[in-house]
Order: structure tokens, then sequence, then C-alpha cells
């Protein structure tokens, strides 16, 4: 009974490394120019919304 928890439990941490490493693969595929691109569109977009609103 208690081989069978601890060979539960082995599988469930293993599962659960893989699933991390895949995140973290996916969240390293942004390059820098893509995130430098998508901060100046955000900040383009704050600044005619700005111009927008005063008027």
């Amino acid at each position: 009974m208690k081989e069978n928890k601890k060979l539960k439990a082995a599988i469930a941490g293993v599962l659960q490394f893989l699933q991390q490493e895949e995140e973290q693969k996916k969240k390293k595929n942004t390059s820098q120019w893509v995130l430098s691109g998508r901060k100046i569109i955000m900040r383009n977009n704050m600044l005619v919304q700005r111009r927008e609103f005063n008027r």
C-alpha cells in the first residue's frame, strides 16, 4: 500500500515538473524585439487615449 502511494506521488511530481518546463519554454520564446514592440504600442495607445480624453 505504501509503495503504491509513493509511486503515485513520484509520477505526480514528474508530471508537474514536465508541465513547468513546458510553460517556461513558452515564455522564453518571446524575444526582446517583440517585448519592446508591445511596450511601444501600449505607450502610443495611452498617449492617443489621453489626447482624445482631454478634448
